[in-house]
């Protein structure tokens, strides 16, 4: 693909996206009580602080219209903390914009070099061929550590998580709180205040942990204590590095490199970098999935446009891989198994074990795209129709097919929760992958911290609701049995509720006994500027909502959440 075809690319996904207004969040640094507004929030919660984070700011500059973020993937990010007090029956909220250095960059210098996840700067011909030039030098001919004046300098906004391990030299109180995304990029913020304290990325724990790329969901094992993620280098040869951190983040280590596909027969395949947003480990093993979702060039697109999305292509001809990569050091990357193409963006739960055979088998669940055509639509996340007779404007532009992705105006779709089963014998040389649907219209999984890496049997989440006559397009919540595949539903008028976080109640035995706790926008059928958003607390096994606390008169889009305990321990964390 030439430099003209490069720029037709970007001026046709520009014109997608310039059909959709997002709208900003407000900030409230200054910490306020929500009281309980419906029912009574249950004892065994009080003290415990959820943690969210989104985009928040996309019309940027005093009057907003100063430069206008148009994916809401690039949203400017927000940070929003809920105190639980049961004693009060009441929440402690404050939020904070975290990204007040990008936005200054933006600001002052509007066709400023950065790459966007899916955002389309528009520049002139001239800007976009000098911007080429300098990415093309800072990230193939001399890859630099970026470094930053201010802590606020870089948007870093898709997972938050407490208690995560800082590398040597960091500062901070004890109560650790950083934000991530799908770039080798963190920031720490402080837990109660929400101020920016510091960025850096995973080489500030080992040089080897190096490439522009990494997950926004890591792993972690609440047995050992480790963290585990990955970083790839783009390139001729890209390699994707699979390390763990242990929980003072002074004893990093790689597990193993993916430089290639290892098929069980003992035969290669290169391997080509992918965009990753999520994977599984279990006690034994990393599973990392290639998808047909790819970066063009092996990563040079990303450097030709700027933009991850415009770079992305599916390749519906090829399949799946599912790398797996030992957790001991000495063994490294053991398998590479073809599977069904399928792209995820959000895994559940996984395990391993060796069957009567002797072959080691891997489970693992994960909410699962057929083809990449949900990519021209999450530009849109978080403005929804208010009904079936509503149009949003992207609705009037036709149809089209780019990258082996098309583009169909309407409403959006989730995938299925798939669970893929993968078997092989290092000896005898075989292995197979295979996968079963369990429910469909999933996102947002999650599941009781206790059960990771073992067999469990329910999971929540979120579904599409289409818009009718009477209600809005909405995301319902939803529980799965896994081994049923039945599913409970909680759908109310108007309801856009997120990522359910569930947290366990203390001391009890049924998987399902405890709460949901949730983050909610509940939409004015009529008048956005009605809005308002609520925090939730949900019966986890009767679905049903038991309290509530209206936080404020506005919505907020948020991606993922985390939950500590009164004593700041990891109880749910993202």
């Amino acid at each position: 693909m030439g430099i003209v075809e490069f720029m037709s690319v970007n001026s046709t996904i520009r014109s997608v996206q310039q059909t959709v207004k997002l709208r900003n969040a407000i900030q409230i640094a200054k910490p306020i009580w929500c009281p309980t507004s419906q029912g009574t929030i249950p004892a065994w919660l009080q003290g415990g602080v959820l943690y969210r984070v989104g985009p928040g700011r996309f019309n940027l500059g005093d009057d907003g219209q100063q430069y206008v973020i148009q994916h809401a993937f690039d949203g400017l990010t927000f940070v929003h903390r809920f105190e639980i007090s049961a004693e009060k029956q009441s929440i402690r909220y404050n939020s904070r914009f975290v990204a007040e250095g990008a936005e200054r960059a933006l600001i002052e210098d509007p066709g400023k070099n950065q790459i966007f996840f899916g955002h389309v700067s528009k520049v002139s011909p001239w800007r976009a061929f000098t911007n080429l030039l300098e990415r093309i030098d800072k990230m193939v001919l001399r890859p630099q550590r970026e470094s930053f004046e201010n802590p606020s300098d870089r948007n870093v906004g898709v997972t938050v998580t407490p208690n995560f391990p800082i590398p040597q030299g960091a500062t901070g109180n004890d109560q650790i709180l950083v934000t991530k995304t799908d770039a080798n990029a963190l920031q720490q913020v402080h837990a109660d205040s929400l101020e920016p304290q510091r960025l850096f990325n995973y080489t500030d724990y080992d040089e080897r942990f190096k490439g522009p790329l990494s997950a926004a969901h890591h792993q972690y094992d609440p047995t050992t204590k480790e963290t585990i993620n990955f970083t790839t280098s783009l390139g001729r040869t890209p390699t994707m590095t699979v390390f763990s951190l242990d929980k003072t983040g002074k004893n990093p280590q790689v597990l193993g490199q993916i430089t290639e596909r290892k098929l069980p027969d003992g035969t290669t395949q290169p391997f080509t970098p992918t965009y990753i947003h999520a994977f599984w480990a279990t006690k034994n093993y990393v599973i990392v999935p290639e998808s047909p979702l790819h970066y063009g060039k092996n990563g040079l697109d990303i450097t030709l446009q700027g933009n991850l999305a415009a770079a992305l292509q599916w390749d519906n001809k090829r399949p799946a891989f599912l790398h797996v990569v030992s957790r001991d050091p000495k063994v490294g990357h053991v398998v590479s198994l073809p599977v069904d193409p399928f792209f995820t963006f959000h895994t559940g739960n996984a395990w391993d074990s060796v069957d009567e055979h002797g072959n080691t088998v891997i489970e693992m669940d994960c909410c699962a795209f057929p083809n990449g055509n949900f990519l021209y639509q999450i530009h849109r996340l978080g403005l929804l129709n208010r009904n079936d007779k509503e149009d949003i404007a992207s609705d009037q532009i036709k149809p089209f097919t780019m990258n082996g992705m098309q583009y169909a105006p309407g409403h959006m779709k989730f995938g299925d929760l798939n669970r893929y089963k993968v078997t092989w014998n290092s000896e005898q040389k075989t292995g197979e992958a295979s996968v079963r649907k369990i429910a469909e219209n999933i996102e947002f999984p999650r599941f009781h911290p206790n059960n990771t890496y073992r067999s469990y049997k329910y999971l929540w989440g979120c579904q599409v609701q289409n818009a009718s006559a009477e209600d809005s397009e909405r995301f319902s919540l939803v529980k799965v049995d896994l081994e049923t595949g039945k599913t409970l539903t909680l759908d109310k008028k108007s309801h856009m509720y997120t990522e359910p976080v569930f947290v366990p109640r203390p001391g009890a035995e049924k998987e399902d006994d405890g709460a949901l706790l949730v983050f909610t926008n509940v939409l004015d059928p009529k008048n956005p500027e009605k809005d308002r958003c609520v925090l939730s607390v949900v019966d986890a096994q009767t679905m049903q909502e038991v309290a509530r606390s209206d936080i404020g008169e506005f919505p907020a889009t948020t991606f993922h959440g985390s939950y500590v305990d009164s004593d700041f321990t990891n109880i749910s964390i993202s």
